[in-house]
């Protein structure tokens, strides 16, 4: 079995699938060269021998056609710019289908991000999440969580050949909350999308300012919860 994992990031959900095909090979593509270089050195850190890992962009992949049995994307789609009139996410799948071999599966999971539920509602947490869809509006993005079987169909997927599900990814417990509200506040602090709430005036300098910091009182409250819905996609091509 030859796996792809579209966007892997650092890799973890790659190398996890390879665990499990010890017979097959995994290959793991992302845009970003640091993210790569984290999976390569983690695959090395833990003696992986039937995973690769690439810089490679989903808008092209640089695979023929019918290359492998399983493709992946988490969290991925939403990320996803349109291009020749088709959604973000609808031109992904139609690059995972082109690659995944007659018979195979192209599985997706993405987040629908209008399910969230935070509490306590600490100012700038709530806040944070309003920012990143609007952040995702103007950048022509699509929210593909609860959009999944329409998305797949128009990428080509027969609709009798795509099974559709959701789960709640919950944060409950001391331990979870600390690790879920700490990695919100790093994300803010090194991405662009403070920067760019500001600029386009979707939030003040102070507002932005404050949201890392929120992020982190969450984290060490003893009533924290969050919870959100994200729907997936099991396709046979």
């Amino acid at each position: 079995m030859r796996i792809l994992d579209v966007g892997c990031g650092p890799g973890t959900i790659t190398l996890d699938f390879a665990d499990h095909v010890p017979e097959g090979s995994v290959v793991g593509v992302d845009m970003s060269e640091s993210a790569i270089e984290k999976a390569r050195e983690s695959c090395k850190q833990r003696g992986t021998a039937n995973a690769s890992f690439s810089v490679a962009d989903l808008n092209k992949l640089p695979f023929d056609d019918d290359s492998f049995d399983v493709v992946h994307a988490h969290q991925v789609l939403s990320h996803l710019s349109g291009q020749n009139g088709d959604p973000g996410p609808v031109w992904g799948l139609k690059e995972m289908r082109r690659v995944c071999k007659p018979g195979g599966l192209v599985c997706a999971r993405e987040a629908e991000w209008s399910t969230v539920v935070i509490y306590p509602r600490i100012h700038g947490v709530n806040e944070t999440m309003t920012l990143l869809a609007k952040l995702g509006d103007h950048a022509g993005k699509c929210i593909a969580g609860g959009r999944g079987r329409e998305f797949a169909r128009r990428a080509g997927f027969r609709p009798d050949a795509i099974t559709a599900s959701a789960v709640a990814v919950t944060y409950t417990n001391t331990a979870d909350c600390e690790w879920a509200g700490n990695n919100m506040a790093s994300r803010l602090e090194s991405s662009t999308d403070l920067a760019k709430g500001v600029e386009l005036g979707f939030v003040t300098e102070r507002e932005a300012a404050r949201m890392p910091e929120a992020w982190r009182e969450w984290a060490k409250d003893e009533d924290a919860f969050y919870a959100m819905v994200h729907g997936q996609i099991v396709c046979t091509k």
